[in-house]
């Protein structure tokens, strides 16, 4: 049985992730600062810090896995903002303490390394992987940053390494500091209030391409099961959606009269107005799952839950 190492296990992705590979025959060792509930007793759990290089090297040199995949990250581009450093820290120098850990510890392991599209610069076209990387956000700069270095160990090193350049993706359990959950969550307290209310939203005329969180995770598997020539591979679902009609639908569930209000402390300073996929290498992984029944099931949970 091949063993997956999961680093940032507890967010919102680890879970899924977890599923997916525990559903397909993994031995599963999940990492994270601290465990969250949402990591499976049935895995393997230690506690780690990605900029603690000592932890990770004694977590590698006890587990030897197969696979290690970084989820551990600062991934809000509004929280970058406000923590720039902090961001660069974990995004970046994290990043390299995995490289050099599994260099020395494990060699074999296949990495992969979670990117982004905030990576690219601003296209009216759908980004391929060979379009410019030219961030206007912390966050994207620390992810180019950390990409350079896998190119850097790969190359020098002659490691297994993969990095993704992961568009949104959305699904039940992720948090509203997140645009669509925060829709989902604020119309689904207004329609149990049985009252009409008020939406607080950022931009609305953006376009973006948005994923179902599941769709992701199984590309992700089947990018560390095949071989993977290239170093960067993008993951989205090659569909731009503009979030005012997404906030639409989402408010389209609703019994109650709702009114939608522009909340400039929500608006970015610097925003990217078109980001879609050329998800040309990938599409063959994805389920292609429509996300109306992704955000109607988030939106049901967030109708059914307590707080």
């Amino acid at each position: 049985m091949k063993k997956v190492l999961i680093t940032g296990a507890g967010g919102f992705v680890g879970s899924y992730l977890i599923k997916e590979f525990k559903e397909n025959g993994y031995e599963i060792i999940a990492c994270d600062i601290n465990k969250s509930d949402s990591i499976s007793k049935e895995v393997v759990y230690y506690d780690m810090d990605i900029l603690n290089k000592a932890r990770i090297d004694e977590v590698l040199k006890e587990t030897m896995p197969d696979y290690l995949i970084n989820l551990a990250a600062i991934s809000s581009v509004g929280l970058s903002w406000k923590i720039p450093q902090k961001a660069v820290e974990v995004n970046t120098i994290g990043t390299l303490n995995i490289l050099e850990a599994v260099r020395e510890n494990c060699p074999n392991c296949k990495v992969m390394l979670i990117g982004s599209s905030e990576e690219y610069e601003p296209s009216d076209e759908p980004l391929r992987e060979v379009d410019t990387v030219n961030a206007n956000n912390p966050y994207g700069i620390s992810k180019i940053a950390a990409e350079n270095f896998a190119k850097m160990y790969k190359e020098r090193y002659n490691m297994k390494i993969v990095c993704t350049r992961s568009f949104n993706h959305t699904g039940v359990g992720q948090t509203d500091t997140f645009a669509i959950p925060s829709f989902c969550k604020q119309v689904a307290e207004i329609e149990k209030s049985g009252q009409a209310g008020k939406i607080y939203v950022g931009n609305l005329s953006a376009y973006r391409d948005i994923s179902d969180v599941r769709d992701v995770v199984k590309t992700y598997r089947k990018l560390l099961e095949n071989e993977t020539e290239e170093l960067v591979y993008n993951v989205g679902s090659g569909k731009a959606h503009k979030v005012e009609d997404l906030l639409k639908y989402i408010v389209s569930l609703s019994n109650q009269k709702i009114e939608i209000i522009v909340d400039e402390e929500k608006v970015r300073k610097i925003d990217t107005p078109y980001i879609c996929c050329d998800n040309s290498k990938t599409a063959k992984y994805f389920n292609g799952t429509d996300i109306k029944d992704t955000i109607k099931a988030m939106y049901d949970n967030f109708c059914n839950s307590n707080t």
